[in-house]
């Protein structure tokens, strides 16, 4: 299978999940975003959706765009996200809409992180691709 640069592609028995590995450019817009030192966010949840392209402006959706989209949508606060940055989530994220950060146009289709089991429980296969 195929997938977009920095993501892990992630598998469980019949589950699928895909890490969008944080690049140092996304890294340091969600800090700028949150506020907080770039070196505390050191990884993201494993989503649902493998990285897409923008129809507008190609960039890759990264984890930049979701933390932009929830914050510019008064979905969830500073705090919240930067916990589930760190800590991971404790539940499923629903499935929402997601903004390219870059030039405003929203990405196609919906965007979620997979529950909380992907974060505690290593998978027992994944392949890294850069």
């Amino acid at each position: 299978m195929s997938v977009p640069p920095n993501t892990e592609l992630v598998t469980d028995g019949d589950n699928v999940a895909y890490i969008w590995v944080l690049t140092p450019l996304e890294r340091a817009h969600i800090a700028s975003l949150l506020g907080v030192d770039a070196s505390i966010i050191r990884k993201g949840p494993f989503m649902a959706q493998e990285r897409i392209s923008c129809q507008s402006c190609g960039k890759y959706s990264g984890l930049d765009d979701l933390v932009h989209s929830a914050l510019s949508a008064g979905i969830h606060c500073k705090d919240f996200i930067l916990d589930v940055l760190v800590n991971g989530p404790e539940a499923e994220g629903p499935a929402r809409t997601m903004i390219c950060s870059t030039c405003k146009e929203s990405f196609k289709g919906e965007f979620h992180w997979m529950p909380a089991r992907w974060m505690a429980e290593p998978p027992r296969t994944h392949d890294v691709v850069a």
